[in-house]
């Protein structure tokens, strides 16, 4: 790769079209693999490195079977072999022995590479078949007498599938890297010079050319603990703007009587994780600074009240309540709900999805501008630009993690003094709640209320699942149970017949051993009514066996349902199914939640579902499976932010997160 004039100076942010050798169709395919910028290039790190520090003499080559290993010498022989599919042997050979180099693809390039007589160094795989050899190794040409540097450790990239149809190879990533770092114009500075020599870090130049090109591999990690660091620093300043983004003006708000009067009317008492609750949420409303804060908790314990009681003070004060829901069946029951906890109170809630008519759309969108609808429970209708607001008090997003960071800021935007909560049924570990929502404030509801049992959980492999079924329908005739049964999609795909789906589910089970049980099926594709027919169904018991995909998985609750049945649980992740199990055990019954999984599921599923069998704890649950799967992954965490760590763990360096949140206030200004 030869310098080149460049029309502007290099930097971070110059385009990958820039570079020399990326053409338009190289420059495309690492935009469409997420690398648009020089620096974003930069910042893509090497996944291993090919040790070729040491050559092998061709004389002891025999004795690294199996071994990836690198040696030197000339080419004395390169044949094709034109058969069916073309190959070329290579004979290789180092005055103290020879072997042989065999390609089945990419046999043009190579041939022409490796004319007789070229010097080349060889690393790969050694394998014996009749004689020893090497099977499609990388190779690089020593040219004599120019005191040409070998890479002594090449570092392999990660590579999408449209980088390699554009020939973009480890080689070439390599070299592309060292003609940037030779010819950038300057590096970002990063963290604040105090930071950066406190720790002793060395350049951000050096830590990136020695990490791309290593002269000492026993120093790469000194080399990406600055790294690691400076990626934690950028989510941690990105946190913090978002806090103080949204420290606006509020208003000063008061329950009134509200609360009092709800609470003669409720059946049971609060629990004191409840009450807690509730007082830091009307200190919140009480002060003159916007709300933004996150209920979190474990399932059943109670949120959804306690959220209710945050909406009185904007009620008492004359102010409007929105209330979004990320599902059609959520908000159907959330807003029957409200509607029964609201008129003893003189309040009628309104209901906002895409199932309403255009005449009770159109109602609902003037009551909400001229102030009149006092309490709306909507779904993403809530977002759509028509819905204005006269004086908005308070918004309630259910289930945060269903919507995405640009909806949720939609949502406050309809008001910019409401206060704002996000409820959270996925339990996030302790530990690491102030490190993953670091831009909120934290209240979180640790347990349920008294009285709820745990619900006896079982792994059921398949060769047990008429037992399972014999014992299921005994539960409904002699107990009168009602019975949740949860399938990973709506309808089978022809490619894995081993994944349960809905429709064909539901069918089964009418023809099958639960025949002339009342059965019933749900799913994200039927429509609102359809939806809201089922349900009622199901609650009021004439229906008793419910087929569904996960859009049971939050925030339904039917006291009499004592039986989940989760088919191809494997599919899962344990915070759904702690989700799923939760939909159960709601009453004063015994409670039973079956795992349904393949006969030959691997150990790491059996180990991960026997864990999730043994515990109830939501918190420690979702710390397992942080563990086991890590965030990007995990159903109920941020969606922002953490794809952009490349060598930071926000598992593993949590606790230096949390010393890099705490370093921050002491440099940056209030």
């Amino acid at each position: 790769m030869t310098k080149r004039q460049l029309s502007q100076p290099l930097d971070f942010l110059s385009p990958v079209s820039m570079i020399e050798g990326f053409g338009p169709r190289r420059a495309c395919a690492l935009c469409e693999s997420g690398i648009e910028t020089v620096g974003d290039l930069l910042y893509h790190f090497p996944r291993r490195y090919l040790d070729r520090s040491h050559i092998i003499p061709l004389r002891d080559i025999g004795g690294y079977l199996d071994r990836t290993c690198t040696v030197a010498g000339m080419v004395e022989k390169a044949h094709v072999e034109r058969r069916r599919k073309s190959r070329l042997r290579v004979l290789l050979s180092d005055g103290t022995g020879s072997m042989e180099l065999l390609w089945f693809a990419g046999v043009p390039i190579y041939r022409n590479m490796l004319a007789v007589g070229t010097k080349i160094m060889a690393t790969g795989k050694v394998s014996a078949y009749t004689h020893v050899q090497m099977v499609h190794p990388m190779v690089e040409r020593l040219a004599e007498g120019s005191g040409q540097r070998v890479q002594a450790f090449f570092p392999l990239y990660p590579t999408s599938e449209q980088m390699r149809d554009a020939g973009i190879s480890h080689r070439l990533i390599s070299r592309a890297v060292r003609w940037i770092l030779g010819t950038i114009s300057r590096f970002p500075q990063i963290l604040p010079e105090p930071i950066a020599k406190k720790r002793n870090f060395p350049p951000l130049e050096e830590c990136l050319r020695e990490i791309h090109s290593p002269t000492d591999p026993v120093k790469i990690d000194e080399y990406k603990k600055r790294l690691r660091y400076e990626e934690l620093f950028r989510l941690a300043l990105t946190l913090r703007w978002s806090r103080r983004k949204f420290a606006l003006p509020g208003r000063c708000l008061r329950a009134g009587d509200l609360p009092e009067r709800f609470r003669k009317q409720l059946p049971f008492p609060l629990t004191g994780e409840q009450e807690k609750a509730i007082r830091i949420l009307y200190d919140d409303a009480a002060s003159n600074r916007r709300m933004h804060r996150l209920l979190q908790g474990d399932v059943g314990s109670g949120k959804t009240l306690t959220a209710f009681f945050a909406c009185f003070p904007a009620l008492a004060s004359g102010l409007q309540v929105a209330w979004l829901a990320p599902t059609e069946v959520l908000a159907l029951q959330t807003c029957r709900l409200i509607a029964s906890w609201l008129a003893p109170l003189g309040f009628k809630p309104e209901l906002l999805m895409s199932g309403v008519t255009a005449v009770d759309r159109r109602r609902i969108n003037a009551a909400c501008a001229d102030g009149t609808a006092r309490f709306v429970v909507g779904t993403h209708a809530l977002l759509q630009p028509s819905v204005q607001f006269k004086r908005l008090g308070m918004i309630v997003i259910d289930e945060q993690h269903k919507f995405g960071a640009a909806q949720r800021l939609t949502m406050q935007e309809k008001d910019v003094a409401s206060d704002f909560l996000l409820m959270s049924a996925t339990p996030i570990p302790q530990t690491l709640a102030k490190t993953l929502y670091g831009d909120l404030d934290i209240v979180t509801i640790l347990k349920p209320p008294a009285g709820r049992n745990p619900v006896e959980t079982h792994c059921v492999p398949e060769s047990k699942r008429s037992d399972m079924d014999q014992f299921v329908l005994r539960e409904i005739r002699e107990c009168g149970a009602a019975v949740y049964w949860v399938v990973p999609r709506i309808e089978q795909d022809e490619t894995s017949e081993t994944i349960r789906d809905a429709e064909t589910t539901f069918a089964a089970l009418k023809k099958g051993a639960f025949a002339g049980i009342p059965t019933g099926c749900l799913h994200g594709r039927m429509t609102s009514m359809e939806k809201e027919r089922i349900m009622q169904s199901f609650a009021a018991g004439s229906i008793k066996l419910l087929v569904s995909t996960t859009v049971v998985e939050v925030g339904v609750d039917v006291p009499q349902a004592t039986i989940m049945i989760i088919e191809n649980a494997e599919r899962f992740g344990m915070a759904q199914l702690h989700q799923l199990r939760g939909r159960v055990g709601r009453g004063s019954g015994k409670s039973y939640c079956f795992l349904l999984t393949p006969s030959a599921a691997d150990d790491e599923t059996a180990e991960r579902l026997s864990f999730f069998c043994r515990h109830h704890d939501g918190f420690r649950i979702a710390e397992m499976d942080l563990t086991l799967r890590g965030p990007g992954e995990v159903a109920g965490y941020r969606q922002t932010g953490w794809e952009d760590l490349k060598l930071a763990d926000i598992i593993r360096d949590a606790e230096l997160f949390r010393e890099i949140q705490e370093e921050l206030e002491t440099v940056l200004p209030r």
